[in-house]
């Protein structure tokens, strides 16, 4: 049985990296744990881990090619895997607060072509995103020059065919021709839009201008596309924490690893997604995805702009086991290295230092995103008497076509009285 090792989910505005080393080649062994490549983005550098351990019988994004996101980079013992869509368990990390393939590489020629790499469209060659996008769009490939592999088109032949004006009015836009077997690889990142008309902006003399570096620019699109085409809503409650810190500095002034409030509030949220389920979802346009497993991103702050490390299976690990993944992962996304191999399921924003609240924009295609605010002192009545508690407001951000505003409330209840009565010991 076929076994493939994907590219991982860069995060929330990436889905695309040039593979800059390719460390297996056909024949290879690989054992669970190799570096099988490594890709590269506009600003980051990562390592794809292989979970799977086996003999190398495919490659299918070489040295230099444009890799797609949870498209299969290597394949190991079989013959070629006619699915491209990530199983469960594999690859993301929305998040997180996680843009589209640009180009794919081509198969062997006697090996079957995979289904999501770029495909013959009748003489012409284009991938999955671009043919979607030209047919939202009103493009004929004729009018689009291609310059992925072999003269493909790829995603930014069609961006660049939209800004020249090669693009027709369209009633109703139809999907892009892709087999059911790499719709939930497609789905799993956002769709391209065209961008509105450009906004001229006059400067003169002691202005300053900035031109958007490709990962602003990506952010700006990804965020735009999710308020423009996911029905928000929003709900906020207050979390009483003082016990919480109390128990929180008890245990870092025993134990060897320190835990943070982040850390707690990914063991909380992952156990109640275990029951709110349809939070732990990715939305398309016709369907919800429940994911089997729950995979928590973190919105990282770099340097202009945002990565989200996942930490997978958030809701098997331990405290002392969150603490260490999320804090290698924050601080290797800092330093321009993204390991994260699984896609995330739910991510977290949290701002909370900053002493602000936040209400996060969801990270397509996640149905829900939790934002954290800052720690503050209220008094509250307490027994008889009147004591200052520590408050932490938390704010979900959910999309209405995969709950309810009362599905949503029940979530935040739950996760307010895990946070309350969590003992830290687990």
């Amino acid at each position: 049985m076929a076994k493939n090792i994907l590219m991982p989910q860069v995060g929330q505005d990436l889905t695309e990296g040039k593979v800059v080393a390719m460390n297996v080649a056909i024949g290879d062994k690989v054992a669970k744990g190799d570096i099988v490549a490594e890709v590269e983005s506009e600003k980051a550098t990562f390592e794809v881990e292989s979970f799977e351990e086996g003999v190398v019988t495919e490659i299918r994004f070489g040295q230099d090619e444009m890799a797609v996101v949870l498209e299969p980079l290597v394949i190991l013992d079989g013959e070629t895997s006619s699915a491209s869509a990530p199983a469960t368990g594999a690859p993301a990390t929305e998040a997180t607060a996680t843009e589209a393939p640009a180009s794919s590489g081509k198969a062997p020629a006697n090996s079957a072509p995979a289904p999501a790499a770029v495909v013959h469209d009748g003489k012409r060659r284009s991938t999955p995103l671009a043919r979607r996008v030209m047919a939202q769009n009103g493009i004929d490939i004729a009018n689009v020059t291609g310059s992925g592999p072999d003269g493909a088109v790829v995603l930014k032949d069609v961006e660049a065919a939209i800004a020249a004006g090669n693009s027709a009015p369209v009633s109703a836009p139809a999907a892009a021709p892709v087999s059911s077997s790499v719709s939930s690889s497609v789905s799993s990142v956002a769709p391209a839009i065209a961008r509105a008309p450009e906004i001229q902006v006059m400067s003169q003399e002691g202005d300053s201008v900035i031109e958007f570096t490709r990962m602003r620019q990506i952010i700006a699109d990804r965020l735009a596309l999710s308020k423009q085409t996911i029905p928000h809503f929003y709900l906020q409650t207050d979390v009483d924490v003082t016990r919480l810190l109390a128990r929180r500095a008890e245990r870092n002034a025993m134990g060897d690893v320190k835990i943070s409030v982040n850390d707690v509030i990914i063991q909380s949220v992952a156990r109640c997604l275990m029951e709110y389920r349809n939070l732990n979802s990715h939305v398309s346009q016709n369907a919800l995805t429940i994911k089997g497993d729950i995979n928590i991103g973190m919105a990282v702050s770099v340097d202009d702009g945002l990565m989200v490390p996942v930490i997978a299976n958030a809701n098997t690990l331990n405290l002392d086991t969150i603490a260490e993944q999320s804090r290698d992962a924050a601080n290797n996304a800092r330093r321009g290295i993204f390991k994260s191999n699984v896609p995330g399921t739910f991510t977290i924003s949290n701002l909370g230092m900053y002493g602000v609240e936040v209400f996060p924009i969801i990270n397509p295609p996640e149905a829900g995103i939790l934002g954290v605010g800052g720690i503050r002192d209220e008094v509250k009545a307490v027994g008889n008497g009147m004591a200052i508690r520590k408050i932490m407001r938390l704010v979900i951000s959910a999309d209405h076509r995969a709950v309810d505003g009362v599905y949503a409330a029940k979530f935040l209840a739950q996760l307010k009285q895990d946070l309350e009565e969590h003992n830290l010991n687990d």
